[in-house]
């Protein structure tokens, strides 16, 4: 295996766990009182809402350009 798809390979494993520490700190930042009455649906938008926006704004203070129609 090429140095580039060993790296390639390293970069998908940490990003699942990156994904997953995300997740938890995003229902940790809605374990709030302001969030208490979220229920359902309803949580799982705001909670789908701040992990996009915790992930574009990780792109952003990188300097990725990212693009939603762009997928490996």
């Amino acid at each position: 295996m090429s140095y580039t798809k060993k790296l390639d390979h390293k970069a998908k494993m940490v990003t699942e766990e990156i994904i997953k520490e995300i997740y938890n700190k995003c229902d940790w930042a809605l374990d709030d009182d302001a969030f208490q009455n979220l229920e359902g649906n309803t949580f799982n938008e705001a909670h789908s809402y701040l992990m996009a926006n915790v992930a574009r704004l990780i792109a952003n203070k990188l300097n990725v350009t990212t693009n939603k129609y762009y997928n490996e």
